[in-house]
């Protein structure tokens, strides 16, 4: 599972660029309250091309964290990482990434 498409970094244009999750952690946190609060952080690791991806996952030219609020309801249907996946495709800079 990853996301590709165009994406610019430092001013140059990626046209292929490969997006992989390779870590997605559910934490869930207790007030003094006992409110229950959830999120989900999940490191992205970015590559030129697949085939970079494939000839050695330690080559990726970027990584990135970010933080959402994930689901747990039984109709969510979605593990983690596929919602870490959905999240990212909600950002502004990845939004016109496609699934492969």
């Amino acid at each position: 599972m990853a996301l590709k498409g165009e994406l610019t970094h430092k001013g140059i244009t990626i046209g292929e660029a490969h997006a992989v999750i390779v870590r997605a952690i559910h934490y869930a946190d207790y007030s003094a309250e006992g409110v229950k609060t959830l999120s989900a952080q999940y490191l992205v690791k970015f590559y030129k091309d697949e085939a970079v991806y494939n000839a050695d996952p330690n080559n990726n030219y970027d990584q990135k964290e970010f933080i959402f609020t994930p689901s747990v309801a039984n109709t969510a249907g979605q593990n983690l990482v596929r919602q870490s996946y959905n999240n990212m495709k909600t950002l502004s800079d990845y939004d016109s990434m496609t699934d492969v």
